[in-house]
């Protein structure tokens, strides 16, 4: 069973440096948290082919599972970004994101299509919370820098 979600968030910022915030891994645990929690994961911005073995907790409670993150594409040119993710009870998490100009600013468009078996329901929803919490969080980030 896969769910699909597809979120367009609007930042008064230029694209690149939209872009720039939403493939770097130094901003995604403060994108996510209180929801989500990494352990072992690498810094810096993304590439093309990176594979990231890492851990998480969801809610910040025990136990601590293992997580897997393939950047399948990275396009700086075109600004969009693909990944292929597993773990943490997950079958499959494909994430596609591009960031397009916008007047007055940078839309991105994130796509999720996540497969965790009967559980899938339960984590479209925590998707679903993550990626809404994500856009508050990234204009706070992107106001203060």
């Amino acid at each position: 069973m896969t769910r699909t979600l597809r979120f367009e968030q609007f930042y008064p910022a230029d694209p690149d440096r939209v872009f720039a915030l939403v493939t770097d891994l130094d901003t995604l645990e403060a994108v996510t948290r209180p929801w989500i929690r990494f352990h072992h994961l690498p810094s810096g911005p993304v590439h093309e082919g990176q594979v990231i073995d890492m851990a998480l907790q969801i809610f910040g409670f025990p136990p601590v599972r293992p997580y897997k993150m393939r950047i399948v594409q990275m396009d700086l040119a075109a600004r969009r970004m693909a990944t292929r993710e597993e773990g943490a009870g997950l079958r499959s998490l494909a994430h596609r994101l591009e960031v397009r100009p916008a007047p007055g600013g940078a839309c991105l468009i994130d796509e999720i299509e996540i497969d965790a078996g009967w559980l899938t329901p339960l984590a479209a929803v925590l998707a679903w919370l993550t990626y809404r919490w994500r856009h508050h969080v990234r204009l706070r980030l992107l106001a203060a820098g």
